[in-house]
């Protein structure tokens, strides 16, 4: 009879030469024999698996690499088998297989590649992003192509769990291990976009679409990432390639929505939302498009009921929330607003002015009375010299007030009734027990339209400063000053300005119709790149153009002190005037900000202040024609024609 040894080379020899029922019989044989023999375990392990019996070849294989634990083949051997069960736990068993080979044999290529495969399915990118980087530098043989593909397939993993920049590192790989993968270009683009190079990523997708015109959905991506670098020819372009490749994708539809908002044609972005959500209603962003673009038009119960639709369809959306918040302010419906505003907090944009105190915040419920609470800036500096507002209240309830903000609010805010102390960011903070961001003071009081704290003024310039800038000034000559500001912050990103702060400025020259009313000296209050304009102002124009002396807000308010009426465009310097009590016209945009009202006349925040709107978005000619008739009679009523 046969030793077992020499059964077991011949049962091999059936196995290598096709004759696999005779090799699987004769392996039977042997473990009926000797059932711990490892090599006739690992070979018919081999024989099972590849006859589809998977499930009993990993058993078998399993036992033998218990017996050798220092035979990489069986290792290596059993991972394959565990991954052709094709489960997400046989892939995980695969990788500690993998691992083990790799202890025994840590170059080969060939085994790193295996491993990053196993981590792949296994669901864990970042590992598998490792040993696939292994695999590329352990053999610059490694072919290239099944190599791209699983850098790929690990890229995919790593996106699908926000890893951005391990993303990016994957589809770069496998970009530069097979350049004709179109797939690679596309993927590069998505996760370029998310780690904020939009710049990056509108090149991988044109490369994409280069090797293959046909990618619908990189199209589609390419409009958004367009419309953000403020190239919108080419957005609309892509745009239009987007739908003819694909007019069942709601998507494609959907990124025409920014573009046309922001080149002012609202009422075909209306319809091009109408088309995404009819084709995919189920989908909330939509919705809260369909919102904004409603209070353009001024629909602004269509747009509460729009953005109520969203929060169903996605009740943890929290930008649908904050997007329902601001149809329900405009639409003076402030409780409830106050509400939805609290989300801002769970979105993305305020991520950079978070402040994680480990003191509790204020809700209004606690007792304030002989405690220290922090009132903090949260956003525009607008913001901040509207809600300081609530500071005196504070006060009132027994409470010590500190204020943090912008180094260039320090001095005025100091100066705010009820305040005891302002910190510009990046100071050190004196102790407080409480706290609280600015714009959540109006839901801690419960503010709705009846209750809105009006007072004026609240804010207060330093009477010696006023007596100086007054000083400054050319002589009135019985003649009404006018302060005037035409733009607000151009808040560029990458070099685009932002699409709110192109719709609520306007050139200066569009005010030459102002420079026709007799007996006005305007000064200007305007900041920033839009003070150049000054060089080319309208015939006619005595204008006075102080702002160089100018430090900060509290020189600001000196200087708007001695004005007798300031007409300005929707930023900082309204919320200023407004809060000093002095007569402020605001220019305000169609699509106005929820403070406004929807445009009203009259404003419950700033009761010397009267809004002159937009009929139109883009539009500023009726508002101007408006406001010169203002003038007019303000100028009959407050001075005299020189």
């Amino acid at each position: 009879m046969a030793s077992v040894a020499e059964a077991l080379n011949l049962a091999l020899d059936h196995h290598l030469s096709g004759r696999l029922e005779e090799a699987r019989l004769l392996y039977g044989r042997i473990l009926e024999v000797d059932p711990d023999n490892p090599h006739a375990l690992h070979f018919a392990g081999l024989l099972a698996a590849q006859t589809g019996a998977v499930a009993d070849g990993v058993a078998m294989i399993g036992k033998a690499a218990a017996l050798l634990p220092l035979t990489a083949d069986i290792h290596g051997n059993l991972g394959k088998a565990l991954m052709a069960l094709g489960t997400p736990d046989g892939a995980a068993r695969a990788a500690a297989a993998f691992r083990n080979l790799l202890a025994l044999q840590p170059e080969g290529a060939g085994d790193w590649f295996a491993l990053g495969g196993a981590l792949t399915e296994a669901g864990d990118g970042p590992a598998a992003h490792r040993a696939l980087t292994r695999a590329l530098t352990a053999s610059a043989a490694t072919d290239s192509e099944p190599l791209a593909e699983a850098f790929e397939r690990a890229g995919l993993r790593l996106y699908a769990a926000a890893d951005w920049a391990g993303a990016t590192d994957a589809f770069r790989k496998a970009r530069s291990l097979a350049p004709q993968r179109a797939g690679a270009h596309r993927m590069l683009g998505a996760a370029l976009a998310q780690t904020g190079d939009p710049e990056g990523a509108v090149a991988a997708l044109g490369e994409a679409l280069r090797l293959d015109p046909t990618l619908a959905d990189a199209q589609t991506n390419l409009v958004h990432l367009l419309v953000t670098l403020g190239r919108f020819d080419e957005a609309e372009r892509a745009g239009r390639r987007a739908v003819a490749l694909d007019p069942g994708n709601p998507d494609a539809y959907g990124n025409m929505v920014p573009l046309l908002e922001q080149t002012v044609r609202v009422a075909e972005a209306l319809r091009q939302c109408g088309r995404a959500s009819r084709i995919a209603p189920e989908r909330a962003a939509f919705h809260r498009n369909r919102l904004s673009l409603l209070l353009h038009e001024g629909r602004r119960d269509e747009a509460v009921a729009a953005g109520r639709e969203a929060i169903r369809l996605a009740p943890a959306d929290a930008d649908a929330h904050l997007a329902l918040a601001v149809a329900l302010l405009a639409s003076g419906q402030l409780r409830e607003g106050w509400e939805e505003f609290e989300w801002r907090w769970e979105t993305r944009q305020l991520d950079p002015v978070h402040r994680g105190f480990p003191q509790p915040q204020w809700t209004g419920a606690e007792d304030v009375a002989g405690r220290t609470i922090l009132l903090y800036a949260e956003q525009g500096l607008g913001d901040t010299l509207q809600f300081v507002r609530y500071a005196p209240l504070l006060a009132a309830r027994g409470a010590r007030v500190i204020v943090g903000c912008s180094p260039a609010l320090v001095r005025l805010m100091e100066r705010v009734d009820g305040v005891s102390a302002a910190v510009a960011w990046g100071d050190e903070l004196p102790a407080f027990d409480l706290h609280i961001p600015m714009m959540s003071l109006p839901r801690a009081f419960g503010t709705d339209l009846d209750s809105v704290p009006a007072a004026v003024p609240y804010l207060r310039a330093d009477p010696a400063d006023v007596a100086a800038w007054r000083a400054r000034l050319p002589a009135a000559e019985g003649r009404p000053r006018v302060g005037l500001v035409w733009a607000g912050s151009p808040r560029t990103v990458r070099g685009v300005a932002s699409p709110i702060d192109r719709r609520r400025s306007l050139p200066l020259a569009a005010l030459a119709p102002l420079a026709e009313v007799p007996g006005v000296r305007f000064v200007s209050l305007q900041m920033g790149p839009g003070a150049a304009q000054l060089a080319e102002a309208p015939a006619g124009m005595d204008i006075a153009d102080p702002m160089a002396g100018v430090r900060d807000f509290a020189d600001t308010a000196a200087l708007a002190s001695t004005l007798d009426l300031v007409i300005t465009v929707d930023t900082s310097v309204c919320h200023l005037a407004g809060g000093l009590g002095r007569p402020t016209w605001t220019l305000s945009r169609a699509d106005a900000c929820w403070r406004w009202l929807g445009n009203q006349e009259k404003n419950p925040w700033y009761p010397t202040m009267r809004v002159f709107g937009q009929d139109r978005s883009g539009d500023w000619s009726g508002v101007v024609a408006r406001l010169r008739a203002a003038l007019t009679d303000f100028v009959a009523a407050h001075g005299h024609v020189s």
